[in-house]
C-alpha cells in the first residue's frame, strides 16, 4: 500500500505570504507613480511677475532654457542670479509650484532721472548709473543736463563721482516724495550759477529754485503758489517763475498771440 503524507501550513506561513504579496503589489504601483512624478514635474509653464525694463527677446533668452526640466531639480539661486546680472533688477525670486510651474519675482529698480553723457542713460536713488531699459525711456522722468562728464569716469553700475548730480539725485528724491505733481512735470532740471533749475514738461515754464539750500525751501512755496492758481503741474500763463529772492515769487507772463 503507498504511503500518503499530507503538510499542513502553519497559518503564520500564509500570513506571510499574504504580506509579501501585497507588498510587492504597493512598491509596484508606488514605482509606477513614482515613475509618472518624474515626467510630471517637467516645467510646461514660466511665469514672470513684476519686471516692466527687459525685452521680450531678454526674458526668452533667460527663460526658456528650463522648459522641460524637471521643476525638483532645479538650481533657484543660480535662476535668481541670471536676472540679477541685468543692472535694471534689483531683486530676483524663483519658486516651484507644483507640478509643472515655474514662478519668478522681480522687483525693477525705479530710476529717479535721465542724464546725458554721451548718450541718455537712467539714475536711481543714489546717483548709480544704469543703462536705459530694453525698450528705451519708458519712464516719465526729469533728465539731468548740463554735467561734463565721460563715460570713463562714471561706470554703469557705480554711484557718478560727481558733487552736482549726487546734489541734483537727493533735490529730486525729495520733490519725488513731498510734491509728486511738480516731481512728474519736470522735463529738465541743471544747475549753474544762478541755482537749481527746472523746465516744466507740459507748458516749458522755466522755474529759477537757487543754490541747494534754497531750492528746497523754494520748493514748497512753489508748491503753494501752484496749487493756489493752477489744480496741477507747473502753472502754463507763466514763461518763467522765479524764486530766488527772500519769500518772493517773481513771475513773467507768456506773450499772447
Amino acid at each position: 500500500m503507498t504511503r500518503t503524507s499530507i503538510y499542513n501550513i502553519p497559518p503564520l506561513s500564509w500570513a506571510f505570504s499574504a504580506v509579501f504579496l501585497i507588498s510587492a503589489i504597493l512598491l509596484g504601483s508606488l514605482s509606477l507613480s513614482y515613475a509618472d512624478l518624474l515626467q510630471s514635474d517637467n516645467i510646461e509653464t514660466i511665469n514672470l511677475y513684476g519686471q516692466r525694463t527687459m525685452s521680450p527677446e531678454r526674458v526668452q533668452n533667460l527663460t526658456e532654457i528650463y522648459l522641460g526640466e524637471s521643476l525638483r531639480n532645479l538650481n533657484l539661486m543660480d535662476i535668481q542670479d541670471s536676472f540679477l546680472k541685468y543692472p535694471l533688477i534689483r531683486s530676483a525670486k524663483a519658486t516651484r509650484r507644483f507640478p509643472s510651474t515655474l514662478d519668478i519675482y522681480l522687483y525693477d529698480i525705479l530710476p529717479v532721472a535721465y542724464i546725458a553723457i554721451q548718450s541718455i542713460m537712467t539714475l536711481d536713488e543714489k546717483a548709480t548709473l544704469l543703462p536705459l531699459p530694453d525698450k528705451g525711456m519708458l519712464y516719465n522722468l526729469p533728465i539731468i543736463t548740463g554735467i561734463n562728464l565721460d563715460l570713463q569716469s562714471a561706470k554703469v553700475g557705480e554711484p557718478i563721482p560727481d558733487e552736482t548730480v549726487q546734489m541734483l539725485v537727493n533735490f529730486l528724491k525729495f520733490i519725488r516724495k513731498e510734491h509728486q505733481n511738480i516731481y512728474l512735470d519736470i522735463s529738465e532740471i541743471s544747475y549753474d550759477r544762478r541755482g537749481i533749475k527746472l523746465v516744466s514738461a507740459t507748458h516749458g515754464t522755466t522755474i529759477y529754485l537757487g543754490n541747494e539750500d534754497e531750492a528746497l525751501l523754494n520748493s514748497r512755496i512753489l508748491a503753494n503758489f501752484i496749487s493756489d492758481e493752477s489744480d496741477s503741474g507747473i502753472i502754463s500763463s507763466y514763461q518763467y517763475i522765479d524764486l530766488r529772492f527772500d519769500r518772493q515769487v517773481i513771475v513773467k507772463e507768456r506773450k499772447s498771440r
